[in-house]
C-alpha cells in the first residue's frame, strides 16, 4: 500500500507543484467554537486559492449515507478560467457529524471536499481516486487533520467494573472484557496517511516550512 501512496504523490506532486507548508487552525478553531460552518468552508476554500462559489448543505437524514459530499457540475471548468470563478458547488455535510465528530473531523472532511473541485479542475487523471484525494488534501496544508481523523471508543469497562463491585460481596468474582471499536474518516488508512505525511515532511522543500 505504502508504494501506492507513493505513486498518487508522484503523480499529483507533478501537477499541483509546490506543497502547500501545514495551515494554522487557530482561525477553524474560532469559526467551529462558533459553529459558524459557512466560514470555516469558505476559510479552506481560500486557502486552497480556488476562486469560485461554495455553497453549504447541513442535512439531516435517517438513511445511510456518506458523512459529506459535494454536487459540481457534469464538467468542472478550467481552473482559472471565468468559467471557473463563476462556477457554484455545494458540499453537503450530515448534521450528525457536525454535532457528534470533533473540529479535526469537520476541517478534514471540508478539505477532501474541495480537493475533488482541485482535481477536476485540472483534469487530473485521479481525480476519481479518493486516496488521492486525500493525499491531494495532505498537499494542501491539511495533513495532520487527514491523518489524525479517527476516534477509538473503548466499550464495556464501567459496566463491567459496576457489575464486579456489586458481586464482590457475595465473594463472586466477576470479569467481563472491554472491546475497542476505531472510526476513520477518509479513504487512507492511518499507516498511509502516516507514511504519505513523513514522506510530504522529508521533501527538501519543506524542511524549514514544516
Amino acid at each position: 500500500m505504502s508504494e501506492l501512496v507513493r505513486n498518487h504523490l508522484v503523480q499529483l506532486l507533478n501537477s499541483l507543484g509546490a506543497v502547500t507548508p501545514p495551515i494554522d487552525p487557530a482561525v477553524l478553531r474560532t469559526l467551529y467554537d462558533r459553529r459558524d460552518y459557512a466560514a470555516m468552508l469558505g476559510w479552506i476554500k481560500n486557502s486552497m486559492r480556488l476562486q469560485l462559489r461554495v455553497g453549504l448543505r447541513i442535512v439531516d437524514s435517517s438513511d445511510p449515507s456518506p458523512p459529506m459530499w459535494i454536487e459540481t457540475p457534469g464538467r468542472m471548468p478550467p481552473y482559472g478560467t471565468a468559467e471557473f470563478r463563476s462556477t457554484r458547488v455545494v458540499v453537503n455535510v450530515r448534521r450528525d457529524l457536525l454535532e457528534t465528530k470533533p473540529f479535526g473531523w469537520v476541517v478534514a472532511g471540508f478539505a477532501h471536499e474541495l480537493s475533488h473541485v482541485v482535481l477536476f479542475s485540472i483534469g487530473h487523471p485521479l481525480q476519481h481516486e479518493e486516496k488521492a484525494v486525500d493525499l491531494t488534501a495532505m498537499i494542501l496544508g491539511y495533513r495532520t487533520f487527514v491523518e489524525s481523523a479517527e476516534v477509538t471508543v473503548t466499550r464495556g469497562w464501567l459496566s463491567s467494573a459496576i457489575i464486579a463491585l456489586l458481586l464482590a460481596p457475595f465473594g463472586i468474582m466477576f470479569w467481563a472484557g472491554t472491546s475497542k471499536q476505531t472510526t476513520r474518516l477518509g479513504y487512507l488508512t492511518k499507516s498511509e496517511a502516516t507514511f504519505a505525511r513523513n514522506l510530504l515532511a522529508s521533501l527538501p522543500r519543506l524542511r524549514t516550512q514544516a
